[in-house]
């Protein structure tokens, strides 16, 4: 059953919404005709006062938390000021500049109903594509009768599960998928031709983590905290050469200095690895039994003998398999906040996540945690961007040494 709480926004026989104009400011509920851009979806309504048309997003993904409306030209914006420039300007760009791709469309087709539900997945950053798609499990278990069509970067493909009516795979970079895409709104409209009716879902962007099967979309069992202090210690740093470790508000002053001129960032990629070796370490100092492996995109520098490295340069679903089985077997994950920490916390046993003070307010986005609260608090941390390696190895060591104790008393009772 498909009512207002649904998460669904209703699309075929027709759509309409309450709307403002962003010409004469009334608000009316105005049908739209609808645009498929890419990341975004939106309807063009005209206002029943003034006669002026806008366009208005729907409420969609991360459209969903910061709407936007703007007249024909682009022009009359109405928008939130801290989306404009990674979401709204990208998308104003492909609409009145032309700045659009065409895409090959790998799609996937099952058996089909008469009733259909579209999540758009797209999206140019990792993470955001990610949590779209924990929506997934929400809408399979809600609407079993009903089609479901999974719109996603090639790249992610391997996370859609089984038991999906179609899959849309879009081949592109990641980074392209900000601006147009130019052959979807035609492909979406013809496709669902032959639907009686159809929905959007919201594509939520912040689902909670207990609704989402990460399990089943990673393929993977994540790490058995019954096995935690039988199995050997096993500690994985996430890598990335565009989010650095810096010790000190200088490295950090330095690190913007460098991004604005546009100089290469090789000296902050051997500082990292000098951070992470020191880590490895100190860590190994103080326990007997310990490894230590690092993943991630990227190869610059040289890692520490103590550290297996399996950093790749391009991935391929292979890889990001082999990544899993080796995050769900991780006592601890390390990585500054933004590395793509999604996967390696929703597997792995722990994790210590050194995070920006500009990123506070994102403190969650970036986690994938789903223990007990006394399991969470202590085996997932967060440390400020400059702390020291003697800070982050007390922690590791701690909660690798310390963990059995808190595991067998709170199952004591069970």
């Amino acid at each position: 059953m498909v009512n207002d709480n649904s998460g669904l926004i209703a699309i075929k026989p027709i759509y309409e919404a309450r709307a403002t104009c962003v010409t004469c400011g009334h608000i009316d509920t105005l049908a739209g005709e609808l645009l498929f851009q890419g990341i975004h979806v939106l309807a063009k309504s005209t206002c029943r006062k003034c006669h002026g048309s806008f366009f208005h997003t729907l409420p969609v993904g991360h459209d969903l938390l910061f709407p936007a409306s703007f007249d024909e030209m682009g022009n009359q914006l109405i928008a939130d000021r801290q989306a404009r420039r990674w979401l709204i300007d990208p998308l104003l760009t492909s609409l009145f500049e032309g700045n659009t791709i065409d895409v090959a469309i790998e799609k996937e087709v099952n058996e089909t109903t008469d009733d259909a539900i579209i999540l758009n997945c797209l999206d140019s950053c990792f993470g955001h594509a990610f949590c779209k798609l924990w929506n997934i499990a929400v809408l399979k278990e809600r609407f079993p009768g009903i089609d479901l069509i999974i719109l996603v970067p090639k790249s992610l493909r391997w996370l859609v599960p089984g038991g999906v009516s179609q899959v849309w795979s879009f081949d592109t970079p990641l980074p392209s998928l900000a601006y147009g895409i130019a052959n979807l709104d035609e492909t979406v409209k013809q496709a669902i031709r032959d639907y009686k009716r159809v929905w959007l879902s919201k594509a939520y962007t912040h689902l909670a983590i207990e609704k989402a099967n990460l399990e089943k979309l990673l393929r993977t069992q994540r790490f058995d905290l019954s096995q935690f202090s039988i199995l050997t210690p096993l500690v994985t740093f996430i890598l990335r050469e565009d989010r650095f470790w810096q010790r000190s508000r200088f490295e950090f002053f330095l690190y913007k200095v460098f991004v604005k001129l546009g100089f290469p960032k090789t000296i902050f990629i051997w500082r990292q690895n000098h951070l992470v070796n020191k880590v490895a370490r100190q860590i190994h100092k103080k326990l007997e039994v310990v490894t230590f492996a690092a993943a991630g995109i990227g190869k610059g520098g040289r890692l520490t003998s103590l550290i297996a490295d399996h950093r790749k340069v391009g991935l391929s679903p292979a890889d990001e398999a082999d990544w899993c089985h080796r995050y769900a077997r991780s006592h601890l994950i390390i990585g500054v906040h933004g590395s793509n920490m999604l996967i390696p916390t929703a597997l792995a046993a722990g994790f210590i996540e050194i995070l920006p003070r500009y990123k506070v307010r994102h403190i969650a986005e970036d986690i994938a945690f789903n223990h007990s609260a006394r399991y969470s608090h202590f085996l997932g941390r967060c440390v400020d961007q400059f702390a020291s390696t003697r800070l982050v190895s007390t922690h590791a060591i701690s909660l690798l040494k310390d963990f059995p104790y808190v595991y067998n008393n709170a199952e004591q009772g069970t």
